[in-house]
């Protein structure tokens, strides 16, 4: 039973403070964007509720789910996009955390329905290689999740049409590093372009950074 409490504030503590810090770099709002956590050995979901400020967040704020959906925990309602969260951890057993979020530049992305493959950054190539884009699902349903399985299992960071973005991590701190590595890569690349032309690495140089470089998406995947 101590170690349940200890766990319960773990996870809360680690889902508040990742808030805060997304909210404090403006990468979520009062109304967008919503992290979590999966402890896998009780399959409750720790995830921020609805409509609620970020920073203003305190543990007893944070929504509590179990494995039948319902909340057994948090003075306020659950985040209405944990349908989404469910999916992509399902797939990914790998991963205890995931964060959605409206981080302006990747969003934009999503506002297009492009994926992003970019080849002037080192940092895109060996992180990420590519961001692909999931079609339109609509929020607060089930549709919402549709076809996340198959990208989600393949990718650490995906964008979600007309929405957003999702990133999922072993812990809280690994899925919001993707998103704000990959925020900061696009703020660069749109302020690029306006000094230009932008000098692109050639196919040639970029595969040699997904197979060499030891910290290559590429080779994380095979260790």
């Amino acid at each position: 039973m101590k170690h349940k409490f200890i766990k319960d504030k773990e996870c809360k503590k680690e889902v508040v403070r990742y808030a805060k810090l997304m909210d404090e770099k403006g990468l979520v709002n009062s109304l967008e964007g919503n992290l979590s956590v999966l402890d896998r050995e009780s399959g409750l979901i720790y995830i921020t509720p609805s409509g609620v400020r970020k920073r203003w967040l305190d543990e007893e704020s944070v929504a509590v789910v179990d494995r039948d959906g319902n909340q057994v925990d948090g003075k306020l309602r659950r985040s209405s996009e944990i349908l989404l969260h469910e999916a992509a951890l399902r797939a990914r057993p790998d991963c205890n955390a995931a964060a959605h979020i409206h981080a302006p530049y990747l969003t934009a992305y999503a506002y297009c329905g492009k994926d992003i493959e970019i080849k002037c950054s080192t940092t895109f190539a060996i992180v990420f290689e590519k961001i692909p884009c999931l079609p339109y699902g609509e929020p607060g349903t089930s549709h919402i999740a549709d076809g996340i399985e198959d990208l989600i299992r393949e990718y650490d960071l995906i964008l979600l049409a007309n929405h957003g973005c999702l990133a999922v991590g072993k812990t809280l701190e690994d899925a919001c590093k993707l998103v704000e590595a990959a925020e900061e890569v696009l703020k660069i690349c749109h302020l690029t372009k306006e000094i230009g032309p932008v000098q692109d690495l050639t196919d040639s140089q970029l595969e040699s950074i997904y197979e060499n470089h030891p910290g290559s998406r590429r080779n994380q995947k095979r260790s």
